[in-house]
């Protein structure tokens, strides 16, 4: 039996007797491996709990809570309402026989628990006053807080909006509309009153606009503008940068300027004939037959008119 041999039966027999001891470093190796455990247990806790408290830090202030207060004020049934809003979505609905403002205003605010931005939301102020016979409609709030409109309206009545940032939405009214929204889009449905719309950053739908002798006066900077049945008086509307959708019918005259962007006028020849089109980085497009090509340009629907002029 070689040496090799006799040293293996030995180490087989040290192993097999109770209470021999291990080789030297065996135990060493096997004592510490939980303490290593332990410890990147530890580690990963502790990194576990900064990003927690990190990330409650940077979402602190974004916790939201809301508030709601609704009220009626009575106005007779051809009122005249003025309402200015910071952040917030503004709704105004008119209803035939109504003789009252009715009002629901959802305030919000932010704050670093839920508790807190609900009182805080709760505090914004709605404020209701008389001037020079219209009623006024103002929120004050604070750094961070808004509030959402909804108001139901006598049909006649005359609105005067201003909003800071937000959607505006006009439907079934016969009064006048006026409206200057900051940002956000503003809409406009089954209206026969004139309207002015101030959109800087935004987009503006009108639709079932009705008003034979009434005015619409558009300003939008940056932002698409779509009228489908409209009907008025006069049309104007500048567009700063985007396009224009004519559709349905068109009744009246005026004139639509597009600084940067294209017209498509989905309509009747008969319909725009006292109507100017011009975009001025663009194109106009016309409903025609096949064999027409697209416009550039200046375009001023005229019977007769033939001619195809370059924007200036």
């Amino acid at each position: 039996m070689s040496f090799r041999d006799e040293d293996e039966q030995r180490r087989h027999e040290r192993a097999e007797t109770p209470g021999a001891p291990f080789p030297a470093g065996a135990g060493q190796r096997a004592s510490r491996l939980p303490p290593l455990l332990l410890l990147l247990a530890v580690v990963l806790l502790a990194i576990l709990v900064v990003a927690v408290f990190f990330l409650w830090r940077s979402l602190g202030d974004t916790l939201s809570g809301t508030s709601v207060e609704e009220d009626s004020i009575d106005s007779g049934p051809k009122p005249r309402l003025r309402l200015t809003n910071g952040p917030g979505q503004v709704s105004v609905e008119g209803e035939d026989g109504l003789t009252s403002v009715e009002y629901e205003v959802t305030k919000h605010a932010v704050a670093s628990d839920p508790a807190a931005a609900k009182k805080r939301a709760s505090e914004v102020s709605v404020n209701i006053s008389r001037e020079d016979s219209a009623f006024v409609l103002e929120t004050e709030g604070g750094r961070n807080t808004g509030a959402d409109y909804a108001l139901r309206v006598p049909s006649d009545t005359d609105v005067e909006i201003e909003s800071e940032a937000g959607d505006v939405e006009v439907t079934g009214l016969s009064g006048d509309v006026t409206v200057r929204a900051e940002a956000g889009d503003v809409t406009l449905r089954n209206v026969g009153g004139s309207s002015t719309i101030e959109a800087p950053q935004g987009d503006v739908a009108i639709s079932g606009a009705s008003t034979d002798t009434g005015q619409m006066e558009l300003v939008v900077g940056s932002g698409d503008v779509t009228l489908q049945d409209v009907v008025v008086g006069t049309l104007e509307a500048r567009v700063e940068a985007g396009d224009v959708a004519l559709s349905g019918r068109f009744s009246g005259g005026g004139r639509v300027f597009v600084e940067t962007g294209d017209i498509t006028a989905n309509l009747p020849p008969e319909d725009t004939r006292e109507l100017t089109l011009e975009a001025r980085v663009g194109e106009v497009f016309r409903k025609a037959p096949p064999e027409e090509r697209p416009e550039r340009g200046t375009e001023q629907g005229t019977e007769g008119d033939t001619g195809r002029q370059e924007g200036s």
